[in-house]
């Protein structure tokens, strides 16, 4: 599983039209070019023929069909020769002729072969970002653009912590996990408070595993469950897009904000499955929420919280309210 259907369909529309696009140029250049020469056309129609015949003689076989297609390939060459003769004296290059592809190598099909064509998979990785950027603060969301000098060098807290350097630490972590990303990348856990950098990181990681071509859907809690449970009760529910299958087979599954969506016992009940089928069929997930261990053993119940803490690595934010901190310093 790389992306949802409707990213396929996307890339796959793009790919339709932009090859259209190039058979109708080369049409449209065909035909001015014939009024202009006709005895272009003519060559033209010589070589259609000449191919036909060859692959006449072929299938019929023996020393004879041998002979003729020679005699056809070596008229061929004539006829090339003399088109080539032509366009180099209309100052035109020797392509000029052919249906010119955004990819020569699939000929805009997005496939060689039973191969997945290389510009298919870039435009996948493209489109996938765009979806992302759509639905969440994405193109401000990158590593590179994300500063340390927010968080404290001052020990707080119980335990005395430095922020600082707790946060350089989660940071060189996240960026590895997105270098090395697998699908048997481990799970992880965002835990902290309100404007730490958690949806930052999140989404950073997003991008650099889409860039790997991976399949990643990130949503937030209330989001995504939310759209479970309308594809469950509503009766004019028209999206097609099944969530669940998506939230279930994706290469990575980023659910941000865990526990701000309006809980009951269908949501509990679909988060369960999701977080326990994605541990069984070991596909990485990456949790963020703004509560403690108590707080969501209250909302989810011990079957949720033992499999958060016993198959995400967690990674505790440190700090102040970033959000707070920006607006303060821009005054």
């Amino acid at each position: 599983m790389g992306y949802s259907k409707d990213i396929y369909q996307k890339a796959q529309q793009i790919l339709d039209e932009s090859r259209t696009r190039a058979e109708r140029e080369a049409d449209l250049r065909r035909t001015r070019l014939y009024e202009q020469y006709p005895q272009l056309r003519e060559i033209e129609n010589r070589l259609a023929k000449t191919g036909i015949s060859a692959a006449r003689a072929a299938i019929s076989g023996g020393d004879q069909a041998v002979r003729l297609i020679e005699q056809l390939k070596e008229s061929n060459l004539g006829l090339q020769r003399q088109r080539a003769k032509l366009l180099s004296d209309a100052g035109l290059p020797p392509d000029y002729l052919e249906v010119h592809y955004a990819c020569k190598q699939c000929q805009d099909t997005g496939l060689i072969g039973q191969r997945q064509c290389g510009c298919l998979s870039a435009l996948l990785r493209k489109l996938a970002y765009q979806k992302l950027s759509d639905t969440s603060s994405a193109e401000e969301c990158r590593f590179q653009n994300f500063h340390l000098d927010y968080y404290s060098e001052q020990p707080s807290g119980p335990y005395n912590v430095v922020p600082r350097r707790a946060m350089e630490k989660v940071f060189s972590f996240c960026t590895a996990y997105a270098r090395t990303f697998s699908d048997r990348s481990e799970s992880l856990l965002l835990c902290g408070g309100t404007g730490l950098g958690k949806t930052h990181l999140s989404l950073a990681i997003a991008f650099e595993v889409i860039q790997s071509g991976f399949g990643v859907v990130y949503t937030t809690s209330q989001r995504l469950l939310d759209k479970l449970q309308s594809q469950q009760f509503s009766r004019g529910y028209q999206d097609d897009t099944d969530y669940q299958a998506l939230a279930l087979s994706c290469d990575l599954l980023i659910i941000d904000d865990l526990g701000a969506e309006f809980s009951t016992s269908f949501t509990v009940a679909a988060l369960y499955n999701i977080i326990n089928t994605r541990i069984i069929e070991r596909r990485p997930t990456i949790i963020s929420t703004n509560f403690d261990e108590q707080v969501l053993r209250e909302r989810y119940g011990d079957r949720i919280l033992s499999r958060l803490l016993c198959a995400y690595r967690p990674l505790q934010f440190y700090g102040e309210d970033i959000r707070m901190l920006k607006r303060f310093r821009s005054k």
